[in-house]
């Protein structure tokens, strides 16, 4: 997985909200809410996991934000209520909204073929396209892939940013649909970000302009925009990457409505809330509309969607997540329990899903221990300074290992660098995947290869040797 493919689900961390709340034993208001959130925010703050998060709990009406750690690698400032993050792939959400908005205003119907709303000027979809509708493209049933294949940015490190619409309807000439749409369940960044870029052609505006008109400012959001102003960018957290590292933010043209938007918890807990109780007038039928079942799972491992959200097993749990380069958000929200979470953090890490899924049952009455994680040993500086070079897995595939401010980093080709913990001096393992990495040490301590072990298979990696680190 590169960067550019951060926006992303993890479905399995999410989806586990299976009628759990049957067998739960009732310690809501026992102990604080505030305290229990603490708890459970406490071991990914003690171990690293997150740099600074925000948590907003709307609860029956009462809504609680609090905020954890910093909103920089070096600052000493918590995280606040009015604090920016971006919010990645959430954007769908507000996304299939706009397309419920433009079916509630009769502009348009879900199974609209995507080819009539593309410009006369524009070079047209290939012809195996022809059937994929608007629902398609916001249920990720379309057939297109997850990223179109002419996406070469300027700079690797803000990817989205040069990829105009221009760009996005040539790729659409020229790809051939591997299987009919509505076949399979895909995700799909491009199509949703297809989507939002057709809904703001058809009504001759940008993506912003009319996402501000019809639903952030309806719902008193100023908070939730695409481009920053001055004031709101010196509220911006630091972006960090899995790692901890400083990483760029990001910017979209084409693809906006796949992940662009910026929003603080404040505002989340206002969606939320318009989401558990749709007001009157226009956005209410529009959230109305996208809240509902639009899209059964197909394939068993699948989840039913609505227009943008995803509806775990319990069948009334709405939520999403969302990751770029150097955030993560993460939003559930019910109507049964009435009751919505946001967890909003400056750390490109998919463990926030588990934390906000935890605080999640918690609101809601639920007795669950707080996360404990694997606990590194302590490895003298020379001894990981020994590991640093390349090791080469395939040609074109290699690992290299760097030591940056006394961490030991590993990056394979195409993926982002990321932090590993020692188990031993040879054996070390990640947080961020389910993976672990073995070095080869020789009698005189000196590594000619590493070996990475993941989902039950092992792989070698030969030092090259122009790459020897420091003896």
């Amino acid at each position: 997985m590169n960067s550019v493919s951060l926006i992303h689900i993890r479905y399995f961390a999410l989806a586990g909200l299976i009628c759990w709340q049957a067998a739960w034993s009732c310690c809501y208001g026992q102990v604080a809410l505030k305290d229990q959130v603490e708890r459970h925010v406490s071991p990914y703050l003690e171990n690293e996991i997150v740099q600074g998060l925000a948590v907003g709990v709307l609860k029956q009406g009462q809504s609680h934000i609090w905020g954890f750690g910093n909103t920089s690698l070096h600052g000493t400032k918590t995280p606040g209520s009015d604090t920016v993050y971006e919010i990645g792939s959430i954007s769908k959400v507000f996304t299939g909204i706009l397309l419920a908005d433009a079916v509630a205003r009769a502009q348009a119907e879900l199974t609209t073929r995507m080819v009539q709303w593309i410009p006369s000027d524009a070079p047209q979809p290939h012809e195996s396209q022809a059937e994929i509708s608007l629902l398609n493209l916001s249920t990720h049933t379309s057939g297109l892939p997850r990223l179109p294949t002419n996406m070469r940015s300027a700079d690797p490190e803000n990817p989205y940013a040069d990829y105009s619409s221009d760009k996005l309807y040539e790729f659409l000439n020229k790809r051939r649909l591997r299987r009919q749409p509505g076949e399979k369940h895909e995700y799909s960044n491009l199509a949703v970000g297809l989507l939002g870029q057709l809904l703001a052609d058809q009504s001759k505006t940008t993506y912003e302009s009319l996402l501000r008109e019809r639903l952030t400012e309806p719902l008193d959001m100023s908070e939730t925009v695409l481009q920053l102003s001055p004031e709101q960018h010196a509220r911006l957290a630091q972006p960090l990457n899995a790692s901890g590292q400083p990483v760029k933010n990001w910017d979209f043209q084409a693809l906006a409505g796949a992940g662009a938007i910026r929003s603080t918890t404040a505002d989340m807990l206002k969606f939320a809330e318009a989401n558990l109780r749709p007001p009157a007038g226009d956005v209410g039928r529009a959230i109305e509309l996208a809240f509902q079942v639009h899209q059964p799972a197909i394939a068993e491992s699948d989840l039913a969607m609505g227009l943008g959200w995803i509806i775990a097993r319990d069948g009334h749990t709405r939520f999403h997540n969302g990751q770029t380069a150097g955030y993560h958000a993460t939003l559930y929200v019910s109507r049964k329990l009435d009751l919505a979470v946001v967890a909003l953090c400056n750390t490109a890490t998919m463990e926030l899903d588990r934390l906000a899924g935890d605080i999640f049952k918690v609101a809601a009455g639920a007795e669950i221990s707080p996360r404990q994680f694997e606990q590194s040993v302590e490895v003298p500086l020379e001894v990981m300074q020994r590991y640093e070079g390349k090791y080469q897995m395939l040609p074109g595939q290699d690992f290299t290992v760097t030591v940056v401010d006394g961490k030991l980093m590993v990056g394979l080709t195409g993926q982002p660098t990321l932090r590993v913990y020692a188990r031993s001096h040879t054996q070390w393992f990640y947080r961020d995947v389910q993976a672990s990495i073995t070095f080869k040490v020789d009698d005189s301590g000196r590594c000619d290869e590493l070996e990475l072990f993941q989902n039950g298979g092992r792989v070698a990696a030969k030092r090259l040797p122009e790459s020897a680190g420091v003896d």
